[in-house]
């Protein structure tokens, strides 16, 4: 409820995580749901397989599990129903990714692509947009005539209004959307897809997860997340001298945390780098000893 009452999305995600917690701690008391046993369960979960490779649950993902428990006990509290909640406390993450793509990389997997989402994926990788934002974009948000996006506050994962202007590529892109429109009925019939990008119908981009797949493992790039794609974006923000500040206002990154973790800084960052300050360095390195004939003479006159 209180998920709902939130306006949160991710309900599918919290009934999946609900499902382990139930089976430690279903029909428990939650006076008996103390540290030594939250203790346990991190061990039972990180010591389980999960995917098809058989690979261990990874921290980030039992902290995602802590979390809602914590939450839980937290509203317990809040609403008089238990006097106090336990401690729960979060293992550390070593597995923060560090994905990203190139612009010429990028190009090569989009290539690969069919044909509906090749537009979608170059839209996402520009301003670093999440997946589902894209696939909310309606017409409606669109004005060309002004040459800006506005996303709407439900449809933006941090529940703030996003403005986006229309400029270059974007703008370029939504011209192409714009004149693909047209949908033909499954009676026949045609009209306007109230989507910017559809698969044709008039729908809403759904799951491409295979298609994405089979388009990196044709460019050489297997392995790519299409989550890649948005710390892509802030790394090239970043690379190209754009400020954090504006950085986040155009990605919806709230926290100066998140942001630092996206920005990437790759080997080609480090050297471009070091290439600058060595070669300032040997500017520098030429010191002009004034002869102090001269500076008397300068003064003198």
């Amino acid at each position: 409820m209180d998920y709902q009452n939130n306006g949160l999305r991710s309900t599918a995600a919290l009934e999946a995580r609900l499902r382990h917690l139930r089976e430690a701690f279903g029909g428990m008391r939650a006076i008996d749901v103390t540290e030594n046993r939250i203790e346990k369960y991190k061990e039972t979960r990180l010591s389980e397989k999960t995917g098809r490779r058989g690979g261990k649950t990874q921290p980030a993902t039992v902290n995602r599990d802590l979390a809602i428990l914590r939450r839980a006990f937290r509203l317990a509290v809040g609403q008089k129903r238990v006097s106090a909640a336990p401690t729960v406390t979060l293992l550390e993450e070593n597995n923060v990714r560090q994905g990203f793509v190139e612009p010429a990389d990028f190009e090569a997997v989009v290539e690969n692509l069919p044909e509906h989402l090749r537009d979608f994926a170059r839209f996402a990788y520009i301003p670093g947009w999440r997946k589902g934002e894209v696939q909310s974009l309606g017409w409606a948000d669109v004005s060309r005539e002004a040459g800006r996006i506005i996303l709407r506050r439900e449809n933006s994962k941090n529940k703030e209004p996003r403005l986006l202007p229309l400029v270059g590529e974007l703008a370029a892109i939504i011209e192409r959307r714009w004149h693909a429109r047209a949908i033909q009925r499954a009676d026949g019939s045609t009209g306007l897809a109230e989507f910017v990008f559809h698969s044709g119908d008039g729908r809403p981009i759904g799951e491409f997860r295979k298609s994405w797949k089979t388009a990196c493992r044709k460019a050489g790039m297997p392995g790519l997340l299409f989550h890649d794609v948005r710390r892509s974006a802030v790394r090239n923000m970043g690379r190209d001298g754009v400020s954090q500040a504006v950085a986040m206002k155009i990605t919806g990154q709230k926290t100066d945390s998140v942001y630092r973790r996206y920005r990437i800084v790759g080997e080609q960052n480090m050297q471009q780098a070091l290439e600058r300050v060595q070669a300032a360095n040997t500017r520098n390195k030429k010191r002009r000893v004034v002869p102090i004939s001269e500076v008397k003479e300068a003064v003198a006159r």
